[in-house]
This record gives structure tokens, sequence and C-alpha cells, in this order.
């Protein structure tokens, strides 16, 4: 292992080499083996395991597992999913793909997925250390391409971990000519208001050195957008931000990041699409020179959420939501009677698992499915009084 390598031992995905080892300590894991029935009912966990024995690189491990499982779970809990934009991304070519985050491991995973069963060369994934719970997490997703963001640090070994990623992601691109997925902001987005932070785009360029613009140029952005009909964690996320608002010392557990896993993986999605846009290098180099960095960051912050909005598919459900928040009916034609009444519906039964101030929280969800719609045409409206 070279120097360059070592550097990143303790955030870096699995290489061919250590693949048969993680595949037999997965293998003994009963959170493993639970995980593989539940989404394999009909197959036994012999043939599983004979399957899994048998694959030696970690694109074997892709492409003959984790496509076939994410696969399976899209028959499972969507309608379908759809990809546009492929043509954006060359092969041999490295490239940042800078996406929406709204599930913490489908996102990713479906992109992927889609990628390794057409022949194409797969992307790394950006996975927060929080979320590695149990040992064989860290083994499944690391034998799955991905690298760690360390969370929860104090100042000083932030600073040391954002410049070791930097180098990470930039050795990645440009040395190795391989792709990586990042979310736009830290954690997903449980609002559903899409918006790109700028530390994340600061973290890109610690590494680089000169103009900020020119820095992100190299790095050949690509926004990516993922649309799903239903959220499947959305009473996840408004509970989480409900109970954030009445208890400010509120945190989240493990608990709590181990179910929304579970639910984004196995609850409906309804229709899904994922749009790559095209590399804004170009737009990046017309861009006007800001008077300082962190408003330049600013402004290529708004530049990645306008073509993040761009690729959005919204679902009558999303155009129904901003016409009720609203009090009009402006967004009506996106949608029948048939389509309002089937999402009220689906509201009443998502609030039924709700506590406290029900009314509060049911706005709370719909903002998760009409932020979209108002992202995706500037809508201002204010929001209709109770």
């Amino acid at each position: 292992m070279d120097t360059i390598e070592t550097e990143f031992e303790d955030i870096r995905p699995y290489n061919d080499s250590e693949v048969p080892a993680a595949i037999e300590r997965l293998l003994l894991e009963p959170g493993f083996r639970k995980t593989i029935n539940y989404f394999f009912p009909d197959v036994p966990i012999e043939v599983t395991e004979q399957k899994l024995r048998g694959i030696k690189t970690v694109k074997e491990f892709q492409s003959q597992f984790i496509a076939v499982l994410v696969t399976g779970i899209e028959k499972m809990t969507t309608k379908g999913v759809v990809f546009n934009g492929l043509e954006n991304i060359q092969e041999g070519k490295g490239y940042l793909i800078v996406s929406n985050h709204r599930d913490i491991i489908l996102d990713s995973a479906i992109l992927n997925s889609h990628l390794a069963l057409i022949g194409r060369d797969t992307s790394e994934i950006a996975i927060g250390s929080n979320l590695l719970i149990f040992p064989w997490i860290t083994d499944l997703v690391k034998l799955n391409r991905t690298f760690v963001v360390k969370r929860n640090l104090s100042v000083k070994e932030l600073m040391v971990s954002s410049m070791k990623q930097s180098r990470y992601i930039r050795h990645t691109i440009l040395d190795r000519k391989t792709s990586i997925w990042i979310a736009q902001r830290e954690g997903r987005t449980k609002n559903g208001d899409d918006k790109t932070q700028g530390s994340v785009l600061k973290m890109f360029n610690m590494a680089a050195e000169g103009d900020v613009v020119k820095s992100l140029i190299d790095l050949n952005i690509v926004p990516m957008t993922i649309s799903y009909e239903y959220d499947p964690v959305d009473v996840h996320k408004v509970k989480e931000q409900y109970n954030k608002m009445i208890d400010t010392s509120f945190k989240k557990n493990k608990v709590d990041d181990v179910t929304g896993m579970r639910e984004g993986l196995s609850w409906k999605k309804g229709r899904v699409n994922v749009t790559l846009g095209k590399p804004i290098n170009d737009q990046l180099a017309k861009m006007p020179k800001a008077p300082n960095k962190n408003l330049q960051y600013d402004e290529i912050a708004k530049l990645i959420d306008k073509e993040i909005y761009k690729g959005y598919t919204l679902y009558p459900i999303n155009y129904v939501c901003a016409d009720i928040l609203t009090g009009t009916e402006q967004f009506a034609s996106h949608y029948t009677d048939a389509e309002h009444d089937e999402a009220v519906e689906y509201f009443d039964q998502q609030c039924q698992k709700f506590e406290g101030d029900i009314p509060l929280q049911r706005k709370m969800l719909m903002q998760i499915y009409a932020n979209p719609v108002f992202n995706a045409t500037g809508c201002q409206m204010p929001l209709k009084e109770d």
C-alpha cells in the first residue's frame, strides 16, 4: 500500500483483497442474516451464503449482491424507478455528484445499483460515521465503495478530518478518475427544502490551492436530484423536527438512526425518479467574481440548488400540498379531484402516528411535499393561516 493510500486507511472503502474476509464476517452477524431473510424471504439463507462466498471483488459484490438487493427493494416498495441524464457522466472520468438527500441508504444505492446493472463504473459514496452503528454495517457499506465522513468531533478534530476528506475527494476524482456521490448538506433534508451548505463546498476546496471557482471546476460537479413520490420516512422526519421544537435538548439516538434506515428501505415510496444534471463547469467559469470567498460559495451553492430543482419530478401529492398550504388552487391543473382526495387520505393516515400538536405536525408533514414545488417554481406565497 502506497503512502497516499495509507493516509486514508481509516476512511477508505475496502479493496478487492479485503472482500472475502469481510463477507465471512457479515455471514456471522445475526443482524445481516435477518436483513437478508427479510428482503429475500423465498431464498434459503444457505443459497445466499454460497453466492456471497463466491464473490471475490468489490465490483462483483456490487453487481451480484447489492444491485440485486436494491432491485428487490425497488420491486417491493416502489412503482418503478426512472433514470435521466446518464449521458452526462462519461466512462473513465471522475465526477463529484452532489445530490439532494432524502433517504440514508437508498439515495446513493439506487444510483450505484443501476450503474452496476448496466455495466457502468459506480461511484464511491460518502457516509457519516454516526450511521456505522454496528460493525457489520461498517463491513457492508465499505464493501459497497463507501468512505467515512467522521461526525461528532471537536472543532480542532473537525478541521483535521475535513482536510483529510478534502484530500481524499480530490485524490479519488483527479488521480484515480473515480466518481464520488455526496449529499449537498450534512444529514438528510427533513422538511423537503433542499439547500446546499456552503460548509460542504468549502470542504471540497480545503485541500486545493488558488481560485475558489477553478478548484471546484477541477472536480467536475454534477448535480443529482432524487424524487420520491412518497417519502418513506416522512413521519419519522416530522417527529424528529417536532421533538426538537418542544424540547431544545432533544437528540437522536442510535435507535432512531436504525429505525430511519429500516423504514427507508422497507416502506412504500411510490414512483421514484433520479436525474443527473450536466456538469456545472461552464456555468462556474462564467460566474462573476464575488467580493469575498464566503459570498462566492453562497453563489455557487445557489447555482447547485437551481440545477437540483430543475431535476425534480413533481407528483400530484406535491402540488396538492402546495395548494392546501397556501390556500390557493394555483397548481390545480397538476392533479385531479381523485388525486387530491388520495393525498388528503394519505395525510389523514400518517397523522394517526403522531402525538402532541397534530395540526402543527400535519402542516410540517405537508411541507415536506410542498417545498419542492415552491423551490422548483420560485413560488414564495405565504402559507395560509390556520
